[in-house]
């Protein structure tokens, strides 16, 4: 069954009902917000937004950590794992939010509170992890650089 989103970005928007990630305990600083939807920005983009179903301008620009960071790894605890019907890692979606700063010049990810994802369920948590290796402001490269540095790569191979 379809749903209808309003957005500030894209207008209005049919949502399949079974899609809708429901976070119990809403995003940090968005606790009253508790359902969202993800929307693809691009098709050729790995930028997806994370857009509330219930405010229109709320909606946070979100990414795969794995496509820009090497390594990156998280542990939750049992506890979250149990809020999120979690019984293998594999069921687990992992995005992080990104902030474009002032006039565009640096974007960020926020590593250390990932949202978590059950892909099978679809509840979902923003956890704050209590791991010192990730900050709240990763340097992210823009895509055109990532794909200079993936083609440079290829070519020293």
């Amino acid at each position: 069954m379809d749903m209808r989103v309003e957005t500030t970005r894209f207008g209005a928007l049919e949502v399949d009902e079974s899609s809708v990630v429901r976070m119990p305990r809403g995003p940090l600083g968005f606790e009253d917000q508790k359902e969202f939807c993800l929307i693809q920005h691009r098709p050729d983009m790995p930028f997806r937004w994370l857009q509330s179903t219930s405010d229109s301008a709320l909606a946070f620009v979100v990414i795969d950590p794995a496509e820009y960071f090497v390594g990156y790894e998280i542990e939750i605890s049992d506890l979250d794992a149990e809020l999120l019907q979690l019984t293998c890692a594999e069921d687990s979606l992992v995005l992080v939010i990104v902030t474009v700063g002032k006039e565009g010049k640096t974007v960020t990810a926020n590593l250390a509170a990932p949202v978590v994802v059950n892909s099978k369920t679809l509840v979902g948590m923003q956890i704050v992890l209590q791991d010192g290796r990730y900050l709240t402001q990763h340097l992210l490269l823009a895509q055109e650089e990532r794909v200079s540095m993936e083609n440079a790569t290829a070519k020293a191979a």
